[in-house]
């Protein structure tokens, strides 16, 4: 059967007509995208296959590596992740540490112990173990009374059974021995076993030495895979320290009938606060939740602690003419930066504000100036802590990338904004590969979680045209490549983190793609008040709100709470009085709820401060009463087609949906590489590969090598650290 020319052509033409409406399709989905919602949008990421999903918050930097994997689904045909990150590839993670294990000249010791520590090291081993703490720990988190705690250490090996001065030791010999090296990180897990023991006894008096108890398990957790997650641990300090009343500087210096405090108590009232505090801002921040001590860095009151070194504090007071610590001033100015810190992610990652409507707002001006004048004023003298000038500098960069990325305020940054975030970017990832090399740094779990965010900024920034045409893509490559050998050398002390770097090879190459193209384009994802807008239809009127009430009766009155008096604090602190103006009093129910799926673009013009949602009994058959918080949350809305029992969500968007969802296939990529938050949540860190324990050969082994080299020969002999690359140092 012969067929007609004309047909051919007929079909010919109907294909090119469907491939361009395609492709006109996939723009307008592009398009469609919502950078405010995707920003904004609660992430349940589950870091193992049949886990719940964990929630983490805007700050928390998940919706970087979602903007991420958008800018690298633009360049491929299909435009899904699959195509990006193959599953074949999703399912990789390699055994770095079995393969080195299987060399006959290599020797790797374990990074955890199954076995805990029967003996304590020699009494000198021990001083030499506690002065490493007192010249790194202490710099950053004073949490020991030095002289005190030496008084305790004697009394322990004089047979004192003591709970808490039992505890303290084997913590502090633990954490030291893990600033040591790589290799003797099972060596210190087995004096963290060796000192769990004690620990119910010691956290029982709930007093100022539990919080110490509590505050070193934190610390031994950030540079550890260790048994307990930091995240469970702060949040319980931060009750006791409500429960002890060191909230507030006039419970810090309150006396009761059957107490006096002395000078030392309270000042160590202040730093415990001030440790817990950093400490519960630092976790919040990371995770994008609400920090436990519910009050904005305004309200607090308390004052830094004294000054000075230990040894001239006493219960009786400070000794006159005691000069001034740089352990304690550097103390104090990281506390400083965790101020600015919060400020910014009370006004960019919380609630939505009238104000800052763009990055060229003057708010911006003035945390650029705080900014500014924290680094100015970093203590110059580190004296051999590792905490110098460039390691203040590294931080001021994270606050200024934290500052101008991508936020639910400013879902859109400016071109210039992007510049400021890569250049923050690159020099601290040149500046952080350098002090690897050096091994002038702690590899910590928030240091190798900052290399991930700043690989992503680089990445994200990639989606500017003028970022394109500033930084060519020789530069980005080889920062890049700078960036990977930094997390690679990262996953020698946290397994786990070098499978999320396999994902990021085909990420990277996907991203890198965008300067194939045309120099002009942008690759931005827009926010609706940056796009024309377009007119919205319904086939029916959206439902009334239910007879029976008013909006007035389900009004809420509101006052805004007075600012405390905070002078000390007053130039790194904001109130929301002075930027904000009044909070507005909720006028109805919607000033409370969800997003309303039926407003109008002009309905959701930028100075409205909260989405809405109307709710309507119409929508369910459970009776509700807007006089009570006990009511049962609707299954489904008839006229919100995308929300039900059955939703499963969408890679894009569709229609004006209220939220973001990643696909199925986009959350199995991101418990990948969320495994790096785990650390804060999870106990005992899960890696791909089982990780072996720390035998009692090896640990003696470790032990004698440790009494008789001391701390000259930092690692151990017949021990080489796993190659990556020939690039890496070693």
């Amino acid at each position: 059967m012969k067929i007609s020319r004309s047909y051919v052509i007929k079909l010919q033409n109907r294909i090119q007509a469907l491939e361009a409406d395609l492709a006109q399709a996939v723009e307008e989905g592009y398009a469609n995208l919502d950078a405010e919602v995707m920003i904004r949008s609660a992430g349940l990421v589950r870091f193992k296959q049949h886990d719940e999903g964990r929630y983490l918050g805007a700050s928390s930097g998940i919706a970087m590596t979602r903007l991420v994997m958008e800018l690298a689904k633009q360049n491929t045909d299909s435009k899904t992740i699959k195509e990006v990150v193959p599953e074949t590839t999703a399912g990789q993670s390699k055994d770095t540490f079995a393969k080195e294990s299987s060399k006959p000249t290599s020797k790797v010791y374990p990074l955890v112990s199954d076995v805990a520590a029967p003996n304590l090291p020699s009494r000198e081993l021990t001083g030499n173990l506690i002065d490493v703490f007192n010249r790194t720990a202490q710099y950053l988190l004073p949490t020991l009374h030095e002289p005190s705690f030496r008084q305790a250490v004697e009394d322990v090996y004089q047979g004192s059974l003591d709970a808490y001065k039992n505890f303290a030791l084997r913590m502090v010999i633990a954490i030291s021995m893990q600033k040591l090296d790589t290799s003797y990180a099972g060596l210190a897990d087995s004096y963290y076993l060796a000192a769990l023991p004690f620990l119910e006894s010691a956290i029982r008096p709930m007093n100022l030495e539990t919080l110490q108890c509590l505050a070193l398990i934190a610390q031994y957790s950030l540079v550890t895979p260790t048994r307990t997650a930091s995240y469970w641990v702060v949040a319980l300090a931060t009750r006791l320290c409500q429960e002890l009343g060191i909230t507030e500087e006039s419970g810090i210096t309150a006396e009761t009938s059957d107490a006096i405090l002395n000078t030392m108590q309270i000042d160590m009232r202040r730093r415990l606060f001030w440790i817990i505090t950093s400490m519960e801002m630092g976790l919040a921040h990371s995770l994008g939740r609400p920090s436990g001590f519910g009050i904005s860095p305004d309200h607090i009151n308390v004052r830094f602690f004294e000054p000075v070194d230990d040894q001239f504090i006493t219960t009786t007071g400070v000794l006159p003419g005691a000069p001034l610590s740089m352990k304690k001033l550097i103390a104090i100015h990281f506390f400083k930066m965790r101020l600015i810190q919060a400020e910014i992610r009370r006004k960019l990652y919380l609630k939505k504000r009238p104000e800052p409507k763009n990055d060229q707002a003057p708010w911006f001006k003035t945390m650029n100036d705080k900014l500014n004048d924290w680094l100015s004023s970093v203590p110059m003298d580190d004296e051999g802590s590792g905490f110098t000038e460039s390691w203040f500098e590294a931080r001021y960069n994270t606050i200024v990338i934290l500052l101008y990325r991508p936020s639910p305020q400013i879902p859109e940054p400016s071109a210039s904004a992007a510049c400021r975030c890569v250049e923050a970017a690159l020099y601290n990832i040149r500046l952080q590969r350098e002090q690897i090399a050096n091994r002038s740094v702690d590899l910590t779990w928030v240091f190798t979680q900052t290399l991930f965010m700043e690989l992503n900024t680089v990445l994200w920034a990639l989606s500017y045209p003028e970022v394109r045409k500033e930084r060519p893509r020789e530069e980005i490559e080889e920062y890049v490549q700078l960036a990977k050998d930094g997390i690679a050398l990262a996953s020698q002390r946290w397994p786990g983190v070098e499978s999320a770097l396999e994902l990021y090879e085909s990420l990277i190459a996907a991203c890198l793609k965008v300067y194939d193209g045309k120099e002009e384009v942008s690759y931005v994802i827009r926010s609706p008040s940056s796009r024309p807008s377009r007119a919205v239809h319904y086939d029916a009127a959206p439902p009334a709100l239910s007879s029976g009430s008013t909006a007035a009766s389900s009004s809420a009155s509101y006052q805004a709470p007075t600012t405390a008096d905070s002078s000390t604090f007053s130039s790194y602190v904001g109130s929301d009085q002075a930027s904000d103006g009044h909070s507005p009093s909720p006028t109805s129910l919607r000033d409370f709820g969800l997003p309303r799926h039926f407003q109008t673009n002009s309905d959701l013009d930028a100075e409205r401060i909260q989405p809405l949602f109307e709710y309507t009994t119409a929508f369910t058959d459970v009776p509700f009463d807007p006089n009570s918080v006990y009511n049962t949350l609707p299954t489904a809305f008839p006229d919100f087609q995308h929300y039900g029992q059955g939703y499963g969500g969408s890679p894009g968007f569709m229609g004006n949906p209220a939220y973001y969802m990643p696909s199925k296939d986009e959350n199995l990529y991101l418990g990948t590489i969320g495994d790096q938050y785990s650390q804060y949540l999870h106990a005992p860190y899960a890696p791909h590969q089982p990780l072996q324990s720390l035998s009692q050969e090896q640990q003696t082994e470790l032990m004698t090598n440790l009494e008789k080299t001391g701390f000259s020969k930092a690692i151990p002999p017949g021990y080489k650290r796993p190659e990556f690359s020939n690039s890496y140092d070693q």
